[in-house]
């Protein structure tokens, strides 16, 4: 099966954009880790999964449903305890 030349442009601006998104991504963590190389952040894929969506500013109900709800107090019970100290 091959995709028709206006299907792999169209796809082609899609993986540019979302590399440009990730790329961003990226500069905020480490931005957000006091500019720590992302090699050497120490976190979970929920953490970044949370990191992820508050990067694209969604809402509360779409955290839940990218994290789940088990990861979402997870990291909800993680927070506090950063608070807290």
């Amino acid at each position: 099966m091959s995709l028709a030349p206006i299907a792999v442009e169209r796809y082609a601006i899609q993986y540019k954009e979302m590399s440009g998104l990730l790329l961003d991504f990226r500069r905020y963590l480490e931005r957000e880790n006091g500019g720590l190389p992302v090699q050497q952040l120490e976190t979970t894929a929920a953490l970044i999964l949370h990191d992820f969506v508050q990067f694209l500013g969604l809402g509360a109900q779409q955290r839940e449903k990218v994290l789940g709800r088990s990861a979402a107090a997870f990291v909800d019970a993680l927070l506090d305890e950063r608070i807290d100290m």
